[in-house]
């Protein structure tokens, strides 16, 4: 069993925002007398997003995943990654209660 991480967002791949995952992962995984087997970025095409975690959590190694999961139009993990393990999102019972962000 390996350990990877994807790295979602165009941001990183337009070089808008350094890539600082990576480096954190690392020196966590590191600090715990693990290492990183893999890495993979990925842009915020639903598409592709989806392929990518269908593909990483059917390998059976441990998956990190960063980036878009914000509350930007662009975010689309969450939806892919029910997609890709076949499940539907649900909405946690606690998040119920909580008032939603007003931009």
């Amino acid at each position: 069993m390996g350990i990877g991480v994807i790295i979602i967002g165009d941001e990183i791949l337009s070089g808008l925002r350094t890539d600082k995952h990576l480096p954190k992962v690392i020196e966590l995984l590191s600090a715990r007398g693990l290492s990183l087997d893999w890495a993979e970025y990925v842009g915020d095409d639903p598409a592709r997003i989806t392929a990518t975690l269908a593909r990483t959590f059917a390998s059976g190694d441990i998956v990190f995943s960063t980036g878009g999961i914000g509350a930007t139009p662009d975010d689309h993990t969450r939806q892919c990654a029910t997609k890709a393990l076949g499940v539907p999102l649900e909405l946690h019972p606690e998040a119920a209660g909580i008032p939603k962000r007003r931009n």
